[in-house]
């Protein structure tokens, strides 16, 4: 029978990892990232996007309208991998107040 435990970290194996770079677009200018993250796989790079999407938003202190913002994820020979957009619900939200 297959057994299957948990994080394969935790059992002393390394995962490969690969570099994935997050450039943020806004409806009209890119801010690239020239130095990129190595993390383990596409899942982990989404989270990190997730993330720094709401350090963006968290720490706004001018009430930026996230309208059209997203980050790009790419790998290392500049292919877009995934689009994560910044939530809509929250730039509406915000306006509105």
């Amino acid at each position: 029978m297959l057994s299957v435990k948990g994080d394969s970290r935790a059992q002393g194996l390394l995962l490969p990892q690969h570099k994935y770079y997050f450039h943020v677009a806004t409806e009209s200018t890119v801010h690239t990232d020239d130095s990129g993250v190595m993390l383990n796989d596409l899942a982990a790079a989404h989270r990190y996007a997730v993330s720094a999407i709401w350090n963006y938003i968290r720490f706004d202190t001018e009430e930026q309208d996230w309208k059209g913002w997203h980050v790009k994820i790419a790998d290392e020979i500049g292919r877009t991998l995934v689009i994560v957009l910044f939530p809509i619900a929250w730039a509406n939200g915000r306006q509105s107040e």
